[in-house]
């Protein structure tokens, strides 16, 4: 391992043990240096991937690492990392294999923690995609990338000017768009949650707004029954995406074709 000072890597670092796994994993995105302060080997898988795809790691004292990373939770690893891969919405939505999950679109979703959770849920619950909003919302970022740990080198994840516009390209490519809203008289388990569907997630407090919510096909509530009836939006998402994997692994599909 080289011992040089590492570069300024602070607007593009990952770090992490599950967001650098997972990318090296994927290999989706260039991965340009590994910085470790941990005083054990690297995780067998870890340093696999590194030999095979010749990236240099330095080994950094504790306090450079912390610099490096700009958080104390990197569990002794980060790396140097290009752009995070956006994907186009064009190419989710083009002529594929049926989809194995629901598009979650999130309308202005602000906080990673909360981003980042959604992501982990999404992917190990057999989603297609996410779709953000370029303004308003937070992009994926290492914060978000942590607490994702290290699922968004798995997922699609697309950002979009216009959640509206994006809704009509997902209706017109077959999607059946919910929203959900507390306010929503369908509840979740009462509908029929397989095929080509989306699930639209409004924002902390504000939840969706207007015009997104009149673009959804049909608005659901997650029924409740504790005192305090409310959730976060990640935590809706999963409860939405295991319901969906249920009943795509027990239920029939049903022709849901007419929008009147």
């Amino acid at each position: 391992m080289n011992r040089k000072k590492p570069a300024d890597v602070s607007k593009s670092v990952i770090y992490g043990i599950h967001p650098v796994l997972e990318t090296l994993k994927a290999g989706k995105r260039r991965v340009e240096e590994i910085y470790s302060a941990r005083e054990d080997s690297l995780d067998e898988g870890i340093s696999a991937l590194i030999k095979e795809k010749t990236i240099p790691v330095t080994q950094v004292p504790q306090a450079q690492l912390l610099a490096v990373a700009g958080s104390p939770h990197h569990q002794g690893l980060a790396a140097r990392v290009g752009p995070f891969p956006y994907a186009d919405l064009e190419d989710i939505l083009s002529p594929r294999l049926p989809a194995t999950g629901p598009i979650l679109l999130l309308d202005e979703v602000q906080d990673p923690a909360n981003l980042g959770n959604i992501l982990r849920a999404a992917e190990c619950l057999g989603a297609e995609a996410l779709v953000l909003t370029k303004d308003r919302s937070v992009p994926i970022t290492a914060v978000v990338e942590k607490a994702a740990a290290g699922a968004s080198a798995h997922i699609a994840v697309a950002r979009v000017v216009n959640l509206v516009r994006a809704i009509e390209m997902l209706k017109a490519s077959g999607y059946w768009v919910y929203g959900t809203a507390p306010e929503a008289k369908a509840s979740l388990y009462d509908l029929e949650l397989k095929g080509q569907l989306a699930f639209v997630l409004g924002s902390e407090g504000k939840g969706m707004r207007r015009l997104v919510r009149e673009k959804c096909d049909q608005l659901v509530v997650v029924p409740m029954s504790g005192k305090t009836a409310s959730l976060n939006v990640s935590q809706v998402a999963t409860i939405l995406l295991a319901e969906s994997l249920r009943q795509r692994l027990e239920k029939p599909i049903t022709d849901r074709s007419d929008r009147s």
